[in-house]
């Protein structure tokens, strides 16, 4: 069987909802992306989230003053968060789609990507097209700022990603600002993310 064949489809996505199986799912912002906030690092602006799950950061960022895009191809997820974006009088704007198929009215827009275990999800050879959608849709010198999973496992999801994975993927399109093991990522994935925040090339 070869790797695309192997790889998670939307429905075995949206069984985890159907099933409440969602053990990525911190139940709250992860600590880091709050820290970078408070240090004034995240540039307030459009602010794009692939693989937006239920939303942890969508929340805190539209809770922020950031114009939030979540994008997730999970029907659970995209109901789940935008009831909980209505709940909290909070806007946002969720999109119920695949993010490699997002189209070209994108290009462009976005100041900020924000990466949470949604680069770790995709089957690796799905990798590189997902840095050139990022590249893609932020502007000139936008900002891709994510925590990036170092399982150091085979198999997935989710996937291993190594500092070589990270540099080998991004060098070509992005400048790799800071690159190192997070210190203050939640219990269960201590000494396991990279912080990685990358600025695109103009």
């Amino acid at each position: 069987m070869d790797e695309e064949s192997k790889e998670y489809k939307q429905k075995d996505w949206q069984r985890h909802y159907d099933e409440n199986d969602m053990g990525w799912d911190l139940g709250q912002v992860a600590p880091p992306f709050v820290r970078l906030w408070e240090e004034g690092i995240l540039p307030l602006g459009k602010v794009l989230i692939p693989g937006c799950g239920r939303g942890h950061e969508v929340l805190f960022l539209a809770e922020n003053g950031f114009e939030v895009t979540g994008v997730d191809f999970s029907e659970g997820a995209v109901t789940h968060l935008k009831n909980s974006l209505m709940e909290r009088n909070l806007k946002g704007q969720i999109l119920y789609q695949d993010f490699f198929s997002l189209d070209n009215s994108h290009d462009g827009v976005y100041d900020l990507t924000l990466e949470q275990t949604f680069f770790c999800a995709i089957s690796p050879w799905q990798r590189q097209d997902y840095v050139q959608n990022v590249s893609r849709l932020l502007k000139p010198g936008g900002l891709l700022v994510g925590l990036f999973y170092h399982t150091d496992k085979e198999g997935g999801p989710p996937y291993n990603t190594t500092r070589e994975d990270i540099e080998t993927h991004f060098s070509e399109n992005f400048k790799i600002l800071k690159l190192e093991k997070e210190s203050l990522s939640a219990e269960q994935r201590k000494d396991k993310e990279w912080l990685g925040i990358l600025k695109k090339k103009d």
